[in-house]
This record gives C-alpha cells, sequence and structure tokens, in this order.
C-alpha cells in the first residue's frame, strides 16, 4: 500500500486513458503530459499501461508499506526524502520512508510513479479519473492506495532521463484538417501570432488570448476531435484541446499540435504565452518517434 500524508491542490489516479469509449461520449482522460507520465512509469520499469498519480499544486507525501523504485516528472518538480532527488530520476523507496514530492512555481501538471502501478478499480476499462462524470476522484490526506506487485531492483536508483524544455513558447502544428474554413489571413495570423494561457484553462483545454482568428461563415458537421486539436469558436479564441477533450465537436480545427508537443501546452501557465509553428506530417512522425526513442532509451 501507499499512504498519502499529503495531497496538495489535487492529486487524482491516470493511465493512459479510456479510448474504448469515445463512441459513448466518454472523454479519454488519461495524463495532460503524455510524455511525462510515461518518462517516470520507464524510469520506475513499469510497464507503459499502468497507473500514476497526477498532481496539481503540491506538495505531495506518501510513504510505501514495502521497497519500492519511485519518480517524478513534469516541469519543476522534485523529489524530497531524506536528501532532494531531481525530477525525471528515480529513486529507492525504504519502507515506511516519506517522499515528498515537491512542485515549484512553474509547475502546472506532475507524475509520480511507483513500481508495480497504482492498482485501484479499473471503470470502463481505465484506472484514469474523469472528475466532471464522477469517474474516479481526488484523494485526500490518511488514505491509502494499493499497488501493483513489483520486483524491486535498488539499481534502477539515480537511474534518470532529460525532460523536455517546457520553457519554451514554440508550439508544432500540422495544418488542418479544416484549412479551407480559413482564409489565407487568417491563417498567416495564427501562425505568426503570440497567444496567451487565460487562467479558464484546464484538464480539457487550454484557452487561448490574442489576435481574433475568424473562420469563414457557415456551419461544419460535427466531428470527432483528438487531443491537440485547435479549435475555433465564433469569437475567434482559440482552444487547444487537451486530454479530457469531449468526443466530438463542432468548432472549425485551423491545426492540430502534434502529439510530442501537447505536454508544453498542457503545462503552460496562466499568462504565458505561446507560438505556433506549422510543421509537416513527416516532422510530426520524427518528433513522436524521436520522443519514444528518449523512453525506450530507459533501461
Amino acid at each position: 500500500m501507499m499512504h498519502i500524508d499529503a495531497t496538495g491542490l489535487r492529486a487524482t489516479v491516470q493511465d493512459r486513458g479510456r479510448f474504448d469509449h469515445l463512441r459513448e461520449g466518454v472523454p479519454p482522460s488519461g495524463p495532460a503530459d503524455p510524455f511525462a507520465f510515461a518518462a517516470a512509469q520507464a524510469l520506475v520499469g513499469n510497464e507503459a499501461g499502468a497507473a500514476a498519480i497526477e498532481i496539481v499544486g503540491g506538495p505531495f507525501a506518501f510513504r510505501c508499506d514495502g521497497p519500492r523504485i519511485v519518480a517524478v516528472t513534469g516541469r519543476d518538480v522534485a523529489l524530497r526524502g531524506r536528501s532532494v532527488v531531481p525530477g525525471w530520476t528515480a529513486a529507492f523507496a525504504r519502507p515506511g520512508e516519506t517522499f515528498t514530492v515537491v512542485c515549484g512555481e512553474r509547475s502546472r501538471f506532475a507524475y509520480l510513479a511507483v513500481s508495480g502501478g497504482i492498482a485501484t478499480e479499473t471503470i470502463l476499462g481505465s484506472r484514469s479519473a474523469y472528475l466532471p462524470a464522477g469517474i474516479g476522484r481526488p484523494w485526500r490526506s490518511g488514505e491509502a492506495l494499493p499497488l501493483g506487485a513489483a520486483r524491486v531492483d535498488a539499481d534502477r536508483a539515480g537511474l534518470s532521463t532529460v525532460g523536455p524544455d517546457y520553457d519554451t513558447g514554440q508550439i508544432r502544428a500540422i495544418t488542418g484538417p479544416h484549412a479551407q474554413r480559413f482564409t489565407d489571413e487568417a491563417d498567416s495570423l495564427f501562425f505568426s501570432s503570440e497567444f496567451g494561457v487565460e487562467p479558464a484553462s484546464d484538464r480539457m483545454g487550454s484557452r487561448l488570448s490574442g489576435p481574433r482568428i475568424v473562420a469563414r461563415e457557415g456551419e461544419i458537421l460535427t466531428c470527432g476531435v483528438v487531443a491537440g486539436a485547435v479549435q475555433i469558436p465564433s469569437g475567434g479564441a482559440p482552444i487547444v484541446l487537451l486530454a479530457e477533450h469531449q468526443a466530438t465537436g463542432g468548432y472549425p480545427v485551423i491545426a492540430t499540435v502534434i502529439t510530442a508537443d501537447l505536454g508544453l501546452v498542457a503545462q503552460r501557465l496562466p499568462g504565458e504565452r505561446l507560438r505556433f509553428v506549422r510543421v509537416d506530417r513527416g516532422l510530426a512522425v520524427a518528433a513522436l518517434r524521436d520522443a519514444r526513442s528518449v523512453l525506450e532509451a530507459i533501461a
């Protein structure tokens, strides 16, 4: 078991998400920053489908009944036990030893992985919390979470990898799929302007302020949407869809953030700026391949 001594603002269990129920209108949920989540799992030796804890506004303090390998990833994070372990680095947790996930001023989402994974019950095939529908819930201080069985290799302690450059404001995106709904001038304005992240941003999407992007008049058929889709509502303020995006949408999509950069959008704090950089499909695939290579290189 893992005992929780402090939770910060919010702590939920997430795995890769429940994509099998999009047809029923259930958002996939899962981690807002997929690469940080996957890196945490790799560092402790978990399978990709294991569950971890997504932390917003730490500190998050915990202890495990037995020996475990633990790691925290995300933007501006660290793990404090007997000493401070940098983010993106595995640590050995002795039975009963207290560790605290420390979230810095620039942290938005942090991911705590424990060898064996979090073994809460599955709902609709996933352990991911989706709070608006009452699937899962935030965890409270004093509660305990079940852990899966794990072979603990103490030699993994100190294993590390390098996280992405979260401070960059350059977000790569491919054009479309509704490019025909925008004039060349609107398209050029979108890809040449700076946008600010609004306080109303959440796990459903990052809401942006900046120049008004206008779509051509006329309705579009409601269609399926994916994380990274940049919707343009009638008011002209872009919304970048994230982990808890709706299954379908009726706003035109001017661009789609590439998978490798989804975490860079999710981790931007309200008031921070970003700019979209147009790339083609080939570069998007290559960037995803590079990100997977980083994960595979973690022994």
